[in-house]
C-alpha cells in the first residue's frame, strides 16, 4: 500500500510541475496543448498524435522509464498526463505507439 501512495504521490507533483511549467511557457507566447485526458471523441485525434509521437521518441532515443529508485522518469510520466498507463518496458511503448497510431487513424479530422 505504502508503494501505491508514494506512486501517486510522485505523479501528483511531477503532474502539477508540468502544469506550472506549461501555463509560464504559454503566458511568454508558447502554445503547449492541455493534455487529453477525456476519451471525448473529438479529442481522440490529438491524444492519438501525442501518443504516437512521443513512444517513438522514447523508443528512438532510448529513454529510461524508470529511475534509480524504481520510479517512474518523467518520459514514464508524461503518457499518464495524457490518459495511458505508465510503460514499464519498451513493449509497452510499442503498444502505446500502436494505440495512437490506431485512434490517429480512426479519429482522422475530415479536411
Amino acid at each position: 500500500m505504502k508503494k501505491l501512495q508514494s506512486a501517486t504521490e510522485w505523479f501528483k507533483k511531477y503532474d502539477a510541475k508540468t502544469t506550472q511549467q506549461m501555463a509560464r511557457h504559454n503566458r511568454a507566447g508558447g502554445d503547449v496543448r492541455a493534455p487529453v485526458r477525456s476519451a471525448s471523441e473529438g479529442n481522440q485525434y490529438d491524444r492519438g498524435k501525442f501518443l504516437s509521437r512521443k513512444a517513438g521518441q522514447a523508443l528512438t532515443a532510448n529513454h529510461p522509464l524508470k529511475d534509480e529508485k524504481g520510479r517512474p522518469t518523467p518520459a514514464a510520466m508524461q503518457f499518464k498526463r495524457w490518459g495511458s498507463a505508465i510503460p514499464q518496458s519498451e513493449a509497452d511503448l510499442r503498444k502505446l505507439k500502436a494505440t495512437g497510431e490506431r485512434l490517429k487513424a480512426r479519429h482522422k479530422p475530415k479536411s
